[in-house]
């Protein structure tokens, strides 16, 4: 199952529970979950941990990318990346 989070306001996270694969991507290039691919993203995450999972359900809901307040969650940005 897919399911995308806003990670940046340019930037979404697209997470894969299938394999446990998190895609960041362009939120301008790929606006559905079904076309995200290796190819068209910025980084992939393989193998996600626990900690990651978590600090990726904490992330704002895409739809408050286009807000004018976008609050960036920096802790789970650290999390996602390490």
């Amino acid at each position: 199952m897919l399911t995308q989070k806003a990670l940046t306001k340019k930037l979404t996270a697209t997470l894969c529970t299938t394999t446990n694969t998190l895609f960041i991507h362009n939120n301008k290039t790929v606006q559905k979950a079904a076309n995200v691919y290796s190819a068209n993203s910025v980084k992939v995450i393989h193998n996600l941990t626990a900690a990651q999972q978590i600090a990726f359900s904490n992330l704002a809901a895409t739809y408050m990318q286009t807000a004018k307040n976008f609050v960036v969650n920096a802790l789970a940005l650290k999390t996602l990346y390490k």
